[in-house]
């Protein structure tokens, strides 16, 4: 049977794309991504080994009852797990963002809006620069294809009217990951207030225009799977989820000392009540 054709959003349409791609990243580039994926890792690590004490968290204890039963939070261990569960992703979330605007673009030359220091206001919703087979040009990005909200629409459909008619340059919208389908409708929202010079690059589009890299995408995918074993062989063997467990166990020694649980037959969560306020 034929595949079923799925429409792509008019923001999608007439990607912009590279002339020349080559077929392999150059080695010094691959060592470079490695060794910030593994800088990435290890930094996730130190704050995940080192969160140890329900001091270093912010227990909200009646939504940790109230969701008690379906994250199956009965005992020290199974809380220590949702404090865990609670913090570190969503940091994780952030740190991957700067991880990719500060650490890897940077390597495919994209460099800070020197503009931005100067004319702030205008320039707020810009986040980088960079030179493409001779052609400058400005770009903002998103982490994925639900990231952007009504606000980011706003501030580009305001701004990059103007910033395109004193550079004259194009303006990406890029996205990290994710396809065209999945996108929400900002991206349509911001080009019904721009022009032909805004451009939406989702997903394995934006890393070979970055890169200048066919399928750039599965090479950062073998970079991060060798950082992750240089990880392993530094720390001993143990995977990243070991140490995790490790840490909970000490995490959940800190909740009961902290809430005075004995191991006897006191109920957790008056305990955890009573010490709470």
């Amino acid at each position: 049977m034929p595949e079923k054709s799925v429409a792509v959003p008019e923001p999608f349409i007439n990607v912009l794309r590279r002339e020349h791609l080559l077929d392999e990243m150059p080695q010094e580039q691959f060592d470079q991504v490695v060794e910030q994926a593994l800088g990435l890792i290890e930094r996730r690590f130190e704050n995940m080994r080192t969160m140890v004490t329900v001091a270093q968290t912010n227990i909200n204890p009646f939504l940790m009852l109230a969701m008690a039963p379906a994250y199956n939070i009965f005992s020290p261990l199974e809380a220590a797990e949702y404090m865990q569960n609670a913090k570190l992703p969503h940091g994780d979330s952030t740190a991957f963002g700067k991880f990719v605007e500060d650490r890897i673009f940077p390597i495919f030359g994209v460099i800070p809006v020197d503009e931005k220091k100067t004319q702030a206001t205008l320039y707020s919703a810009i986040d980088g620069a960079m030179t493409i087979e001779g052609e400058s040009f400005l770009a903002t990005w998103k982490s994925g294809p639900w990231t952007m909200n009504q606000s980011h629409a706003n501030e580009m459909g305001g701004s990059f009217p103007s910033i395109h008619e004193v550079t004259g340059k194009r303006l990406i919208l890029g996205i990290f990951y994710g396809r065209a389908t999945q996108m929400n409708n900002k991206p349509a929202l911001v080009r019904r207030n721009t022009g032909d010079y805004f451009h939406v690059l989702i997903g394995s589009e934006l890393w070979e225009f970055i890169t200048g890299v066919r399928n750039a995408h599965m090479t950062v995918l073998r970079a991060i799977r060798e950082a992750q074993r240089r990880f392993a062989v530094a720390h001993g063997g143990k995977t990243f989820n070991e140490h995790m467990i490790e840490a909970r166990l000490q995490l959940s020694a800190n909740f009961r000392a902290a809430f005075g649980l004995s191991g006897g037959d006191e109920d957790m969560w008056e305990m955890l009540f009573k010490h709470s306020f």
